[in-house]
Protein backbone atom coordinates (compact mmCIF):
# COMPACT_ATOMS: atom_id res chain seq x y z
CA UNK A 1 0.00 0.00 0.00
CA UNK A 2 1.29 3.46 -0.84
CA UNK A 3 2.16 5.42 2.27
CA UNK A 4 0.18 8.58 2.87
CA UNK A 5 2.04 11.68 3.95
CA UNK A 6 -0.17 13.88 6.10
CA UNK A 7 0.89 17.47 6.67
CA UNK A 8 -1.06 19.11 9.46
CA UNK A 9 -1.99 22.65 8.58
CA UNK A 10 -4.15 25.30 10.17
CA UNK A 11 -6.63 26.02 7.43
CA UNK A 12 -9.74 28.12 7.61
CA UNK A 13 -11.47 26.19 10.37
CA UNK A 14 -10.33 26.45 13.96
CA UNK A 15 -8.41 23.52 15.37
CA UNK A 16 -9.67 22.44 18.78
CA UNK A 17 -7.62 20.42 21.23
CA UNK A 18 -10.36 18.27 22.66
CA UNK A 19 -8.47 17.37 25.86
CA UNK A 20 -4.93 17.03 27.04
CA UNK A 21 -5.17 13.29 26.72
CA UNK A 22 -7.13 13.08 23.48
CA UNK A 23 -5.62 13.25 20.00
CA UNK A 24 -5.94 16.53 18.19
CA UNK A 25 -8.81 16.52 15.69
CA UNK A 26 -8.44 18.78 12.69
CA UNK A 27 -11.26 19.78 10.34
CA UNK A 28 -10.83 22.01 7.34
CA UNK A 29 -12.51 22.79 4.05
CA UNK A 30 -15.94 22.89 5.72
CA UNK A 31 -18.67 23.68 3.19
CA UNK A 32 -22.46 23.75 3.50
CA UNK A 33 -24.88 24.34 0.64
CA UNK A 34 -28.44 23.58 -0.39
CA UNK A 35 -29.73 20.42 -2.04
CA UNK A 36 -26.37 19.19 -3.32
CA UNK A 37 -25.99 22.30 -5.51
CA UNK A 38 -22.71 24.16 -4.87
CA UNK A 39 -24.23 27.33 -6.30
CA UNK A 40 -27.06 27.52 -3.79
CA UNK A 41 -26.47 29.08 -0.36
CA UNK A 42 -27.61 26.99 2.65
CA UNK A 43 -31.20 28.21 2.78
CA UNK A 44 -33.60 25.37 2.05
CA UNK A 45 -37.34 24.91 1.98
CA UNK A 46 -39.21 22.13 3.77
CA UNK A 47 -38.58 18.86 1.95
CA UNK A 48 -35.11 19.84 0.70
CA UNK A 49 -31.76 18.77 2.13
CA UNK A 50 -28.67 20.66 3.21
CA UNK A 51 -25.27 19.24 2.21
CA UNK A 52 -22.30 19.24 4.59
CA UNK A 53 -18.74 18.48 3.48
CA UNK A 54 -15.35 18.60 5.20
CA UNK A 55 -11.91 16.98 5.31
CA UNK A 56 -9.88 15.49 8.16
CA UNK A 57 -6.17 14.72 8.49
CA UNK A 58 -6.29 12.03 11.18
CA UNK A 59 -4.59 8.67 10.66
CA UNK A 60 -7.92 6.91 11.20
CA UNK A 61 -11.46 8.23 10.64
CA UNK A 62 -12.36 10.17 13.79
CA UNK A 63 -15.46 9.46 15.84
CA UNK A 64 -17.21 12.73 15.01
CA UNK A 65 -20.93 13.39 15.38
CA UNK A 66 -23.01 16.28 14.03
CA UNK A 67 -25.59 18.03 16.21
CA UNK A 68 -28.35 20.02 14.50
CA UNK A 69 -29.71 22.70 16.84
CA UNK A 70 -32.64 24.99 16.20
CA UNK A 71 -31.77 28.61 17.06
CA UNK A 72 -33.43 31.97 17.44
CA UNK A 73 -33.52 34.62 14.72
CA UNK A 74 -30.33 36.01 16.32
CA UNK A 75 -28.55 32.61 16.23
CA UNK A 76 -28.87 31.68 19.89
CA UNK A 77 -29.52 27.95 20.37
CA UNK A 78 -33.01 27.26 21.75
CA UNK A 79 -32.82 25.77 25.25
CA UNK A 80 -35.87 23.64 24.62
CA UNK A 81 -35.74 19.83 24.44
CA UNK A 82 -39.12 19.77 22.73
CA UNK A 83 -37.73 21.79 19.83
CA UNK A 84 -34.24 20.25 19.98
CA UNK A 85 -35.32 16.67 20.64
CA UNK A 86 -32.16 14.63 21.39
CA UNK A 87 -33.58 11.74 19.35
CA UNK A 88 -33.71 13.72 16.09
CA UNK A 89 -30.76 16.12 16.19
CA UNK A 90 -27.65 13.88 16.27
CA UNK A 91 -25.95 12.24 13.28
CA UNK A 92 -23.64 9.39 14.31
CA UNK A 93 -21.53 6.82 12.49
CA UNK A 94 -20.28 9.26 9.86
CA UNK A 95 -19.05 7.52 6.71
CA UNK A 96 -15.77 8.87 5.27
CA UNK A 97 -14.18 8.45 1.86
CA UNK A 98 -10.40 7.91 1.71
CA UNK A 99 -8.48 10.69 0.01
CA UNK A 100 -6.95 9.85 -3.39
CA UNK A 101 -3.40 8.50 -3.26
CA UNK A 102 -1.88 11.70 -4.71
CA UNK A 103 -3.40 13.95 -2.02
CA UNK A 104 -1.06 15.03 0.78
CA UNK A 105 -2.95 17.49 2.99
CA UNK A 106 -5.71 15.24 4.37
CA UNK A 107 -6.72 11.58 4.60
CA UNK A 108 -10.52 11.44 4.63
CA UNK A 109 -13.44 13.40 3.28
CA UNK A 110 -16.95 13.45 4.67
CA UNK A 111 -20.01 14.46 2.65
CA UNK A 112 -23.68 13.85 3.36
CA UNK A 113 -27.05 15.54 2.98
CA UNK A 114 -29.60 16.03 5.75
CA UNK A 115 -32.23 15.23 6.82
CA UNK A 116 -32.08 11.58 5.89
CA UNK A 117 -33.51 8.33 7.20
CA UNK A 118 -30.16 6.61 7.83
CA UNK A 119 -28.92 9.20 10.31
CA UNK A 120 -32.41 9.69 11.82
CA UNK A 121 -32.06 13.47 11.66
CA UNK A 122 -35.17 15.61 11.26
CA UNK A 123 -35.75 19.33 10.83
CA UNK A 124 -39.19 19.49 12.41
CA UNK A 125 -39.42 23.27 12.60
CA UNK A 126 -38.44 25.98 10.19
CA UNK A 127 -35.98 28.63 11.29
CA UNK A 128 -32.27 29.10 11.89
CA UNK A 129 -30.10 26.04 12.54
CA UNK A 130 -26.60 25.74 13.95
CA UNK A 131 -24.82 22.45 13.29
CA UNK A 132 -21.94 21.50 15.55
CA UNK A 133 -19.35 18.89 14.67
CA UNK A 134 -18.30 17.30 17.94
CA UNK A 135 -15.71 14.74 18.98
CA UNK A 136 -17.64 11.88 20.59
CA UNK A 137 -14.40 10.49 22.04
CA UNK A 138 -13.73 13.75 23.89
CA UNK A 139 -17.04 14.32 25.69
CA UNK A 140 -18.61 15.99 22.66
CA UNK A 141 -16.01 18.75 22.49
CA UNK A 142 -17.02 21.11 19.67
CA UNK A 143 -14.53 20.96 16.80
CA UNK A 144 -16.30 23.52 14.61
CA UNK A 145 -19.79 24.65 13.62
CA UNK A 146 -21.78 26.12 10.74
CA UNK A 147 -25.18 27.56 9.92
CA UNK A 148 -28.14 27.03 7.60
CA UNK A 149 -31.79 28.06 7.43
CA UNK A 150 -34.96 26.05 6.83
CA UNK A 151 -37.92 28.01 5.47
CA UNK A 152 -41.61 27.33 4.96
CA UNK A 153 -43.96 29.18 2.66
CA UNK A 154 -47.03 29.61 4.83
CA UNK A 155 -47.48 33.25 3.88
CA UNK A 156 -47.12 34.81 0.41
CA UNK A 157 -44.78 37.75 -0.04
CA UNK A 158 -43.79 40.01 -2.89
CA UNK A 159 -40.55 41.98 -3.18
CA UNK A 160 -39.69 45.15 -5.07
CA UNK A 161 -36.23 46.73 -5.24
CA UNK A 162 -35.67 50.14 -6.81
CA UNK A 163 -32.43 52.01 -7.58
CA UNK A 164 -32.49 55.21 -5.54
CA UNK A 165 -29.83 57.71 -4.51
CA UNK A 166 -29.45 58.11 -0.75
CA UNK A 167 -28.74 61.72 0.17
CA UNK A 168 -26.91 60.87 3.40
CA UNK A 169 -24.07 59.04 1.62
CA UNK A 170 -21.27 60.28 -0.66
CA UNK A 171 -20.93 58.86 -4.19
CA UNK A 172 -20.65 56.02 -5.01
CA UNK A 173 -22.02 54.86 -1.65
CA UNK A 174 -25.24 56.76 -2.31
CA UNK A 175 -26.36 54.11 -4.81
CA UNK A 176 -28.82 52.08 -2.74
CA UNK A 177 -31.79 49.75 -3.21
CA UNK A 178 -35.11 50.99 -1.84
CA UNK A 179 -36.65 47.66 -0.86
CA UNK A 180 -40.33 46.92 -0.24
CA UNK A 181 -41.61 43.55 1.04
CA UNK A 182 -45.36 42.94 1.24
CA UNK A 183 -46.27 40.05 3.54
CA UNK A 184 -49.83 38.73 3.45
CA UNK A 185 -50.74 36.77 6.57
CA UNK A 186 -54.23 35.25 6.97
CA UNK A 187 -56.73 37.50 8.77
CA UNK A 188 -57.75 34.82 11.29
CA UNK A 189 -55.66 32.63 13.56
CA UNK A 190 -56.57 29.09 14.64
CA UNK A 191 -54.41 27.88 17.51
CA UNK A 192 -55.22 24.21 16.86
CA UNK A 193 -53.95 24.43 13.27
CA UNK A 194 -50.11 24.02 13.19
CA UNK A 195 -49.95 25.92 9.89
CA UNK A 196 -52.02 28.84 11.14
CA UNK A 197 -50.27 32.19 11.67
CA UNK A 198 -51.15 35.04 14.02
CA UNK A 199 -50.33 38.10 11.92
CA UNK A 200 -49.51 40.16 15.03
CA UNK A 201 -46.40 37.98 15.55
CA UNK A 202 -45.11 38.40 12.00
CA UNK A 203 -42.53 41.00 12.93
CA UNK A 204 -39.25 40.64 11.06
CA UNK A 205 -37.99 40.35 7.48
CA UNK A 206 -34.33 39.43 6.96
CA UNK A 207 -32.44 40.17 3.75
CA UNK A 208 -29.40 38.02 2.91
CA UNK A 209 -27.13 39.00 0.02
CA UNK A 210 -25.77 35.96 -1.83
CA UNK A 211 -24.05 33.69 0.77
CA UNK A 212 -23.59 36.27 3.53
CA UNK A 213 -25.65 34.55 6.25
CA UNK A 214 -23.49 36.13 8.95
CA UNK A 215 -24.45 39.70 8.02
CA UNK A 216 -28.16 39.90 7.18
CA UNK A 217 -30.01 43.20 7.06
CA UNK A 218 -33.32 43.41 8.93
CA UNK A 219 -36.65 45.17 8.72
CA UNK A 220 -38.18 44.75 12.16
CA UNK A 221 -41.34 46.06 13.79
CA UNK A 222 -39.41 46.49 17.05
CA UNK A 223 -36.18 48.15 15.87
CA UNK A 224 -35.23 51.83 16.02
CA UNK A 225 -33.41 51.93 12.68
CA UNK A 226 -34.16 55.19 10.85
CA UNK A 227 -33.79 53.43 7.50
CA UNK A 228 -36.59 50.92 8.10
CA UNK A 229 -40.30 51.14 8.76
CA UNK A 230 -43.37 48.92 8.67
CA UNK A 231 -46.72 50.02 7.26
CA UNK A 232 -50.09 48.56 8.35
CA UNK A 233 -48.52 47.22 11.51
CA UNK A 234 -51.82 46.03 12.98
CA UNK A 235 -53.21 44.50 9.79
CA UNK A 236 -52.70 41.03 8.30
CA UNK A 237 -51.03 42.45 5.19
CA UNK A 238 -47.93 44.39 6.25
CA UNK A 239 -45.42 46.32 4.17
CA UNK A 240 -41.78 46.14 5.32
CA UNK A 241 -39.52 48.85 3.86
CA UNK A 242 -35.76 49.35 3.92
CA UNK A 243 -34.31 52.45 2.21
CA UNK A 244 -30.58 51.75 2.27
CA UNK A 245 -29.85 48.23 0.99
CA UNK A 246 -26.27 48.35 -0.42
CA UNK A 247 -25.31 46.57 -3.63
CA UNK A 248 -21.52 46.50 -3.34
CA UNK A 249 -19.44 45.30 -6.26
CA UNK A 250 -19.04 42.03 -8.12
CA UNK A 251 -16.74 39.73 -6.20
CA UNK A 252 -13.20 38.97 -7.30
CA UNK A 253 -12.52 35.44 -8.56
CA UNK A 254 -9.69 33.04 -7.74
CA UNK A 255 -9.25 30.00 -9.98
CA UNK A 256 -7.01 27.31 -8.49
CA UNK A 257 -8.23 24.46 -10.66
CA UNK A 258 -5.20 24.21 -12.99
CA UNK A 259 -2.47 21.83 -11.78
CA UNK A 260 -0.23 23.21 -14.55
CA UNK A 261 -0.53 26.82 -13.33
CA UNK A 262 -0.46 25.93 -9.64
CA UNK A 263 1.35 22.60 -8.99
CA UNK A 264 0.74 20.68 -5.79
CA UNK A 265 3.10 21.23 -2.85
CA UNK A 266 4.15 24.66 -4.11
CA UNK A 267 2.92 28.09 -2.96
CA UNK A 268 0.25 29.45 -5.29
CA UNK A 269 0.91 33.11 -6.08
CA UNK A 270 -1.83 34.55 -8.27
CA UNK A 271 -0.65 34.84 -11.88
CA UNK A 272 -2.43 38.15 -12.52
CA UNK A 273 -0.28 40.03 -10.02
CA UNK A 274 -1.33 42.06 -6.98
CA UNK A 275 -4.96 43.09 -6.54
CA UNK A 276 -5.81 46.80 -6.31
CA UNK A 277 -8.70 48.75 -4.83
CA UNK A 278 -11.88 48.80 -6.95
CA UNK A 279 -13.47 51.83 -5.33
CA UNK A 280 -14.72 53.15 -8.72
CA UNK A 281 -14.03 50.13 -10.89
CA UNK A 282 -16.86 47.75 -11.74
CA UNK A 283 -15.87 44.10 -11.43
CA UNK A 284 -16.49 41.28 -13.88
CA UNK A 285 -19.44 38.86 -13.48
CA UNK A 286 -19.06 36.48 -10.57
CA UNK A 287 -20.78 33.39 -9.15
CA UNK A 288 -22.70 35.38 -6.51
CA UNK A 289 -20.47 34.07 -3.75
CA UNK A 290 -20.57 30.38 -4.71
CA UNK A 291 -17.58 28.01 -4.78
CA UNK A 292 -16.95 25.38 -7.44
CA UNK A 293 -14.63 22.83 -5.87
CA UNK A 294 -12.60 20.53 -8.09
CA UNK A 295 -13.76 16.90 -8.36
CA UNK A 296 -12.77 14.44 -5.65
CA UNK A 297 -10.28 12.60 -7.85
CA UNK A 298 -6.50 12.58 -7.88
CA UNK A 299 -4.26 15.52 -7.07
CA UNK A 300 -6.82 18.05 -8.26
CA UNK A 301 -8.67 17.63 -4.96
CA UNK A 302 -5.71 18.62 -2.77
CA UNK A 303 -5.09 21.92 -0.98
CA UNK A 304 -2.69 24.71 -1.92
CA UNK A 305 -0.97 27.37 0.15
CA UNK A 306 -2.31 30.48 -1.55
CA UNK A 307 -0.66 33.89 -1.42
CA UNK A 308 -2.85 36.91 -2.12
CA UNK A 309 -1.29 40.35 -2.56
CA UNK A 310 -3.02 43.71 -2.45
CA UNK A 311 -1.56 47.07 -3.47
CA UNK A 312 -3.09 50.17 -1.85
CA UNK A 313 -2.24 53.79 -2.58
CA UNK A 314 -2.21 54.64 1.12
CA UNK A 315 -2.63 52.75 4.40
CA UNK A 316 -6.31 52.28 5.32
CA UNK A 317 -7.79 53.45 8.61
CA UNK A 318 -8.54 49.85 9.66
CA UNK A 319 -7.00 46.43 9.17
CA UNK A 320 -7.49 44.59 5.88
CA UNK A 321 -9.03 41.12 5.70
CA UNK A 322 -9.92 38.78 2.86
CA UNK A 323 -13.16 36.80 2.91
CA UNK A 324 -14.85 34.41 0.50
CA UNK A 325 -16.07 30.89 0.00
CA UNK A 326 -12.95 29.58 1.78
CA UNK A 327 -13.97 31.38 5.00
CA UNK A 328 -17.68 30.66 4.71
CA UNK A 329 -18.04 34.41 3.97
CA UNK A 330 -17.03 35.25 7.51
CA UNK A 331 -14.45 37.94 8.28
CA UNK A 332 -11.93 36.05 10.41
CA UNK A 333 -8.80 37.28 12.23
CA UNK A 334 -6.70 34.50 10.66
CA UNK A 335 -7.34 36.03 7.24
CA UNK A 336 -5.80 39.42 7.91
CA UNK A 337 -3.72 40.90 5.07
CA UNK A 338 -0.48 42.16 6.61
CA UNK A 339 1.80 44.87 5.18
CA UNK A 340 5.09 43.60 3.75
CA UNK A 341 7.95 46.01 4.41
CA UNK A 342 9.97 44.89 1.38
CA UNK A 343 7.28 45.30 -1.27
CA UNK A 344 4.79 47.68 0.34
CA UNK A 345 2.03 45.20 -0.47
CA UNK A 346 -0.57 43.71 1.86
CA UNK A 347 0.03 39.95 1.85
CA UNK A 348 -2.06 37.04 3.10
CA UNK A 349 -1.20 33.33 3.03
CA UNK A 350 -3.64 30.51 3.74
CA UNK A 351 -4.56 27.01 2.60
CA UNK A 352 -7.42 26.46 0.16
CA UNK A 353 -8.79 23.39 -1.58
CA UNK A 354 -8.51 23.49 -5.35
CA UNK A 355 -11.47 25.09 -7.10
CA UNK A 356 -12.89 28.42 -8.21
CA UNK A 357 -13.74 30.92 -5.47
CA UNK A 358 -15.39 34.31 -5.19
CA UNK A 359 -13.68 36.58 -2.68
CA UNK A 360 -13.27 40.22 -1.64
CA UNK A 361 -11.40 42.49 0.76
CA UNK A 362 -12.98 43.96 3.90
CA UNK A 363 -11.80 46.58 6.37
CA UNK A 364 -12.37 45.91 10.06
CA UNK A 365 -11.19 46.24 13.63
CA UNK A 366 -10.38 43.12 15.68
CA UNK A 367 -12.06 42.81 19.06
CA UNK A 368 -10.64 41.14 22.14
CA UNK A 369 -13.22 38.40 21.72
CA UNK A 370 -11.79 37.43 18.33
CA UNK A 371 -14.66 38.98 16.36
CA UNK A 372 -13.83 41.51 13.64
CA UNK A 373 -16.00 44.56 14.22
CA UNK A 374 -16.86 47.77 12.34
CA UNK A 375 -16.71 45.82 9.10
CA UNK A 376 -16.52 47.93 5.94
CA UNK A 377 -17.25 45.93 2.81
CA UNK A 378 -17.36 48.86 0.37
CA UNK A 379 -14.37 51.20 0.76
CA UNK A 380 -11.88 48.87 -0.97
CA UNK A 381 -14.37 47.23 -3.33
CA UNK A 382 -16.81 49.97 -4.33
CA UNK A 383 -20.59 50.15 -4.67
CA UNK A 384 -22.36 50.15 -8.02
CA UNK A 385 -25.92 49.58 -9.21
CA UNK A 386 -24.56 47.51 -12.10
CA UNK A 387 -23.63 44.78 -9.62
CA UNK A 388 -25.94 41.78 -9.81
CA UNK A 389 -26.71 39.98 -6.55
CA UNK A 390 -29.17 37.32 -5.46
CA UNK A 391 -31.06 38.33 -2.35
CA UNK A 392 -32.95 35.94 -0.10
CA UNK A 393 -35.89 37.43 1.82
CA UNK A 394 -37.07 35.59 4.93
CA UNK A 395 -40.18 36.27 7.03
CA UNK A 396 -39.70 35.49 10.72
CA UNK A 397 -42.57 34.54 13.02
CA UNK A 398 -42.50 34.21 16.80
CA UNK A 399 -44.67 31.14 17.47
CA UNK A 400 -46.24 31.46 20.92
CA UNK A 401 -47.57 27.91 20.74
CA UNK A 402 -43.97 26.71 20.91
CA UNK A 403 -42.98 29.04 23.71
CA UNK A 404 -41.92 31.92 21.48
CA UNK A 405 -39.71 29.91 19.10
CA UNK A 406 -38.68 31.78 15.94
CA UNK A 407 -39.77 30.15 12.70
CA UNK A 408 -39.31 31.22 9.07
CA UNK A 409 -42.74 31.12 7.43
CA UNK A 410 -42.02 32.84 4.12
CA UNK A 411 -39.15 33.00 1.65
CA UNK A 412 -38.46 34.65 -1.68
CA UNK A 413 -35.33 34.76 -3.81
CA UNK A 414 -34.87 37.88 -5.91
CA UNK A 415 -32.22 39.26 -8.26
CA UNK A 416 -31.70 43.02 -8.49
CA UNK A 417 -31.81 44.84 -11.83
CA UNK A 418 -28.04 45.29 -12.33
CA UNK A 419 -28.37 48.52 -14.31
CA UNK A 420 -27.02 52.04 -13.58
CA UNK A 421 -30.40 53.73 -14.11
CA UNK A 422 -31.98 55.55 -11.14
CA UNK A 423 -35.54 54.39 -10.59
CA UNK A 424 -34.96 51.01 -12.22
CA UNK A 425 -37.07 48.36 -10.47
CA UNK A 426 -36.66 44.63 -10.03
CA UNK A 427 -38.28 41.94 -7.96
CA UNK A 428 -39.00 39.00 -10.22
CA UNK A 429 -38.23 35.76 -8.34
CA UNK A 430 -35.10 33.99 -9.55
CA UNK A 431 -36.76 30.57 -9.36
CA UNK A 432 -39.92 29.03 -8.01
CA UNK A 433 -39.69 27.44 -4.59
CA UNK A 434 -38.23 23.91 -4.45
CA UNK A 435 -36.74 24.26 -7.94
CA UNK A 436 -32.92 23.83 -8.01
CA UNK A 437 -31.01 26.72 -9.46
CA UNK A 438 -29.47 25.88 -12.84
CA UNK A 439 -25.94 24.54 -12.62
CA UNK A 440 -23.33 26.17 -14.86
CA UNK A 441 -20.20 24.40 -13.73
CA UNK A 442 -17.06 26.48 -13.51
CA UNK A 443 -18.48 29.59 -15.20
CA UNK A 444 -19.38 32.98 -13.74
CA UNK A 445 -23.10 33.37 -13.40
CA UNK A 446 -25.47 35.99 -12.10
Amino acid sequence: MKEYIVVRRLLFMVIVLCSTAAAQVEIFGLRVFAAGDEYRPPVITAGEQVTIEFDVATSLPPNLHILFLHASRDWKVDDNTFINDPGTIRAEMLLYSPAPASVYQYRYRYRNSFPNARNKVEFRYSGNYIFRIVDADASDAVVTEGRFIVAQNNVPLSVTMENRYHSEHEPPFDQRLYTTVIVSAPPEFTAADPASVDHMDVNRVAVIRNWELDRPMFIDTEDDDAETFVENLLRPTKTFVRRDLPVGNEYRRMDLSSVSFYPNNQPAVMRDGPDVSRFRWQGKPDANGATKADPFTGGNSDYLEVELRLRLAEPPAQKVYVTGGFTGWKVLPDYEMRPDAATGLYVGRFWVRRGVYDYQYVLGTPGQDGIVRRQDWATLEGNDWRTINRYTFLVYYRDRRLGGVDRVIGMQRVRNAGTPDPGKRSGTPVVKDNTPWPVNIGQPRN
